[in-house]
């Protein structure tokens, strides 16, 4: 049930370009942010899941992809056809920071080493991130 829900939380998930102007001169520079799309009572709204920066530089046309990707992370769920390594590089560490972020969020200290069910890993190291069978 756990990946029910986390697949419909992040299915609604896309790129957004941002213009901002600088305070100093007034020049405007864009910014990059993963959002998702939320029903509250007063309507849809985008909520901001994680700030991709100004210096994003992937192409537009695969923003889409790069998105959806990020989405089946985290929601643990699997791929029939395996992406470009360098997209399922980027989602796979974009997906973690959402992941790091939310577990912040959610009282989750990823210092503290008395819980049983969490440990600190160098997320540099990993190559392929999957839920374990016990984790429904």
């Amino acid at each position: 049930m756990i990946r029910e829900q986390l697949f419909e939380i992040y299915k609604n998930m896309y790129i957004r370009r941002t213009t901002i102007n600088r305070h100093k001169d007034g020049e405007p520079y864009y910014t990059y942010r993963l959002v998702e799309s939320v029903r509250i009572s007063k309507g849809v709204r985008q909520r901001t899941l994680l700030n991709l920066g100004s210096n994003f530089s992937y192409p537009r046309e695969t923003w889409p992809d790069l998105a959806r990707r990020i989405g089946e992370i985290i929601s643990g769920q699997k791929q029939l056809f395996p992406p470009a390594s360098d997209l399922e590089d980027a989602a796979q560490r974009y997906a973690a920071l959402i992941i790091q972020s939310r577990n912040r969020a959610g009282g989750i200290d990823s210092d503290d080493t008395s819980s049983s069910d969490y440990c600190n890993v160098d997320i540099s190291t990993l190559e392929f991130m999957r839920l374990c069978s016990s984790c429904n």
